[in-house]
C-alpha cells in the first residue's frame, strides 16, 4: 500500500502508468479500478506477480518524557520486502455483455523495530512493548459490465474481502495517560468484508474518453483479539475516482485520473490519537499516464502517482507503527505480444520522505516531540496475459 493504505495501482498496465487509466481496458485486472471496463475487453487472462521494498526509518524522542522511548536511536525497520500479486480472468458473453473475476490486493502494512515506540527505557524483551504490525487485505472482486451501444459502458462490482492483522500496539488515551494493554501481542487475527463498486465509460469524441467510478466501503469484521487497539472495524475506505484520456496519435493515449480517498468515515483512520486513532486525513491522489505503441508488438508506458500524505506531522509519533507517509511515485513499464500471449513488466520508485513531529498536536505529539520518520519505496512487477 503506497496511497495511505490503498495500492497505487493493479497489474503491470496500470502500474506502468502510475496507476492511471480509468478509461482504458488494457487486461483483466483493470476491472478493478472500474468495472465498467469489463464489456470493453475480450477474453483474456491474467497473473501479475511482483515484490517491493520499503526503506522506513525512524528516530524517536520525547523532551523529558517518560511515555516516548528514546532507546536505540536511529533505527531501520526489519520489514521491509514485499510480495505483491494479483489475477483476473475476463469472458465476453456476447457484444454487450462481459464478466470478470478479479484477485488483488489492497490495504495493508508493516513495521518492525528494534524497540518499543512507548515505554521510555523499554527494549525488546516483551511482544507487548509496541515494537510492530502486519495489516494484510486480499479482494475478489465478481464483476459484470454492460454495453448499450458502441459509444458506453456500465460496470458493477461485488467485493469479498479476507483481511488479517497481528500488532504488538498497545492503545492509549493521552486525556489519561493510562495505557490499555493488548491482550493478544503478537497473535494473527482474521476478518472478513463486503462492498461493491459502480463504474461507467463514455465515448466522447474520437480522441476524447472519460470514466467515473464509485468504490464503496468495504465494511469489514471487527480483529476481536485487538479491540483494545483498534476502536472500530479496519473498514477500506470508500473512494471516488473520474478519469479521461486523450488520444493524441493512433499509436499514442495520454490519461489523467483523480481520486478522492474518504478515510474520515472511518474511525480507527480519522479519530485523533487522543482519542484512540490514527488520526488520518482524506486522500486527494492524481495519475498521470502515457502508454505508446512502438510497433504490432510492443507497447510502452510511464506515470507519475501522487498522493498526499494522510498523516499530519503532528500525528508523526502516533503512526511510527504506520508510516504511510509517502507521497510522490514515478513508474514505467512496458508489454511485448507474441501471438495469444503478452509479456508485462512495470517498476516504481518514490523520492525519500521525511517528515517530524513539531509537538504541537495532541498528547501524543507533546510527548514524542522532535520523532521523525523517513519513508522511500521501490519496486516491479513482471505478468503473462493469455488471449483466447
Amino acid at each position: 500500500a503506497t496511497n495511505g493504505q490503498l495500492p497505487t495501482c493493479v497489474g503491470t498496465y496500470k502500474c506502468g502508468m502510475g496507476g492511471a487509466g480509468l478509461t482504458i481496458a488494457s487486461d483483466p485486472t483493470a476491472a478493478t479500478i472500474n468495472p465498467a471496463l469489463i464489456s470493453r475487453m475480450g477474453n483474456s487472462a491474467i497473473i501479475n506477480a511482483g515484490w517491493f521494498h520499503a526503506d522506513v526509518e525512524r528516530q524517536v524522542s520525547g523532551p523529558g518524557s517518560s511515555f516516548a522511548n528514546t532507546a536505540g536511536g536511529k533505527q531501520t525497520s526489519d520489514a521491509s520486502d514485499f510480495l505483491n500479486a494479483s489475477m483476473g480472468v475476463n469472458y465476453r458473453i456476447d457484444d454487450n455483455l462481459g464478466l470478470n473475476v478479479s484477485f488483488y490486493p489492497g490495504g495493508g502494512g508493516a513495521t518492525d523495530w528494534d524497540n518499543s515506540r512507548t515505554r521510555a527505557g523499554g527494549g525488546t524483551s516483551t511482544l507487548s512493548d509496541d515494537r510492530d504490525i502486519r495489516w494484510r487485505m486480499f479482494n475478489l472482486q465478481i464483476g459484470t459490465a454492460w454495453a448499450p451501444n458502441e459509444t458506453s459502458s456500465y460496470g458493477l462490482g461485488v467485493i469479498l474481502t479476507r483481511a488479517d492483522m497481528k500488532t504488538t500496539s498497545i492503545y492509549g488515551h493521552s486525556n489519561t495517560g493510562a495505557l490499555t494493554p493488548n491482550k493478544n501481542p503478537g497473535v494473527v487475527d482474521v476478518a472478513y468484508g463486503a462492498g461493491f463498486q459502480i463504474g461507467g465509460v463514455w465515448d466522447l469524441y474520437p480522441a476524447v474518453t472519460v470514466a467515473a467510478d464509485f468504490h464503496s466501503r468495504v465494511y469489514m469484521e471487527r480483529f476481536e483479539k485487538y479491540t483494545n487497539v483498534f476502536i472500530s472495524s479496519v473498514d477500506r475506505p470508500a473512494t471516488a475516482s473520474i478519469g479521461l484520456d486523450y488520444k493524441y496519435s493512433p499509436e499514442t493515449i495520454i490519461a489523467l485520473d483523480y481520486k478522492h480517498v474518504m478515510n474520515d468515515a472511518i474511525a480507527t483512520m480519522n479519530q485523533t490519537p487522543a482519542n484512540g486513532g490514527f488520526g488520518w486525513d482524506n486522500m486527494n491522489i492524481i495519475m498521470l499516464g502515457v502508454q505508446h505503441q512502438l510497433n504490432d508488438n510492443l507497447q510502452i508506458r510511464a506515470g507519475w502517482n501522487y498522493g498526499n500524505s494522510p498523516i499530519r506531522e503532528d500525528r508523526t509519533f502516533a503512526n511510527v507503527l504506520f508510516p504511510a507517509i509517502v507521497e510522490h511515485h514515478f513508474t514505467a513499464g512496458g508489454t511485448y505480444k507474441m501471438d495469444t500471449l503478452e509479456f508485462g513488466l512495470s517498476g516504481y520508485v518514490t523520492p525519500t520522505r521525511t517528515q517530524t513531529d513539531p509537538g504541537t498536536g495532541d498528547g501524543y505529539s507533546v510527548m514524542g516531540k522532535n520523532t521523525w520518520l523517513s519513508h522511500q519505496q521501490y519496486g516491479s512487477q513482471l505478468s503473462v496475459k493469455y488471449n483466447f
